[in-house]
């Protein structure tokens, strides 16, 4: 019997495909990735989740939201410091629609129903 040896590399690639970052260029054209929930490490995904419990507790206290929306992308970034560059002169509605899109380009797929 053969046993296949996997790859950490492979495995690690297969993840990143899977559980796909949202990939955005800055202004300065910087590319940047906004990584899927999961590819965090978990001290970074404790602290996404922190964050986007506020942001769905405080949709009705606007001035309050653009820290956290602002941190979450922080977290998020593989490259925080092109992101905070990026953001000095966001407006609030430019924060919630990147938030937004990263919700709904990294949101695991559902699942196929087995009726078929």
């Amino acid at each position: 019997m053969t046993v296949t040896v996997l790859s950490c590399a492979d495995l690690m690639e297969e993840a990143q495909r899977d559980y796909a970052a949202l990939p955005i260029q800055t202004q300065a054209g910087n590319h940047v990735q906004l990584r899927n929930l999961l590819m965090l490490s978990r001290e970074g995904l404790k602290t996404a989740r922190v964050l986007l419990e506020k942001f769905e507790k405080n949709t009705g206290a606007l001035e309050e939201l653009e820290p956290h929306l602002r941190d979450l992308i922080l977290v998020i970034a593989d490259d925080p410091k092109a992101m905070a560059d990026e953001m000095q002169a966001w407006p609030l509605g430019m924060y919630v629609r990147v938030v937004t899109l990263w919700q709904e380009a990294t949101q695991a797929p559902e699942a196929q129903d087995s009726d078929s």
